[in-house]
């Protein structure tokens, strides 16, 4: 039989190994929709793309072409300015670009002032197809916007605010662009924070189950903030060097117990 204080060594022991083993991460914890195929008689299609509105501080690209080469250089902004050097970089956007007013206005040369804040990249297409057709002839518009960003924060390989320049961005290619989710984040917990003009709106993702691909939140707009939050377990991992040194004194001392012990 043990001494008592052998014993006592003996369960705190036991109880840091069974913490440790809690604190494992399973491989269930780490899969992407791990059941998105285990019904293959049932399809899974993704939420529809919610519809974004332009909002004032937004930035849009807008070219407008006409035949005559010199009114089309004197409407644009981006005249002499090269295609790549115009999307460079965030400062050549916002130098070259048309800036929505606090108002709601952009202001295009020759076409005047033109409301564009409430409207889709589409609606404000066809207002600024309608002015144009009161001095130009034939012309062929083009509108983009070009301030998407978002922010990806918590636990992912390169938390920061990005810029994407595609019509459509999900959850999953955000978060990818950051570099992933870590060994220490959360997937059963993400949250995706979205700035509304009644306030922000929140949607909590689960991305382990394939129901993220019927969110709301699936689909990103904007100016939203994906965090992904840390596993409750994360203190513990980050201290195993600290717990494995305090094992190790454990087992030293418990040696020499036994060595006075015997002799």
């Amino acid at each position: 039989m043990f001494p008592k204080n052998i014993r006592h060594i003996f369960y705190i022991l036991t109880f840091v190994i069974m913490l440790l083993s809690s604190s494992c991460t399973r491989y269930r914890q780490l899969v992407y929709m791990r059941n998105v195929d285990t019904d293959s008689t049932v399809n899974f299609y993704p939420k529809t793309q919610p519809v974004y509105k332009i909002q004032t501080r937004d930035i849009l690209y807008i070219r407008i072409y006409t035949f005559d080469q010199e009114v089309s250089n004197m409407i644009n902004q981006t005249a002499g300015v090269s295609q790549q050097n115009l999307f460079q970089n965030e400062s050549s956007l916002f130098v070259n670009g048309y800036t929505v007013n606090d108002s709601g206005f952009i202001e295009i040369p020759v076409l005047g002032r033109i409301i564009v804040a409430g409207k889709t990249v589409d609606e404000a297409t066809m207002a600024i197809r309608e002015r144009s057709e009161r001095f130009l002839k034939d012309a062929t518009i083009i509108v983009k916007l070009v301030s998407f960003k978002f922010s990806v924060l918590g636990e992912v390989s390169r938390p920061g605010t990005y810029h994407n320049y595609s019509n459509q961005l999900t959850v999953l290619e955000a978060i990818s662009m950051a570099g992933d989710i870590t060994d220490y984040g959360n997937r059963h917990k993400v949250l995706v924070l979205r700035p509304d003009k009644n306030g922000t709106k929140t949607f909590r993702l689960d991305l382990t189950d394939r129901n993220i691909l019927t969110s709301d939140g699936f689909f990103l707009l904007p100016n939203d903030i994906v965090y992904v939050e840390p596993i409750k377990t994360k203190f513990f991992k980050i201290n195993i060097p600290t717990i494995s040194l305090f094992l190790t004194s454990i087992s030293t001392l418990i040696l020499v117990l036994k060595y006075i012990e015997t002799f």
